[in-house]
């Protein structure tokens, strides 16, 4: 498990977004647990916050979408 001082955003990335793109990975993480059956060890919120703010999680803003 990460420090929570190490979960500090990059600088010019907005916070709303990186809390929508962590909701959506944790989100997938549950389900990929509920497929697999396997478990992971740790809050699955925490651990998507943490992928997504390290750049694990891959995103992108579409300036187009309706």
């Amino acid at each position: 498990m990460t420090k929570l001082a190490s979960l500090i955003p990059p600088p010019g990335t907005s916070k709303y977004e990186l809390a929508i793109v962590a909701a959506r990975e944790a989100r997938r993480l549950n389900d990929w647990t509920r497929r697999t059956g396997e478990t992971i060890t740790g809050k699955v919120t925490a651990m998507a916050l943490e992928r997504t703010i390290h750049g694990e999680v891959p995103s992108f803003y579409d300036e187009n979408a309706q």
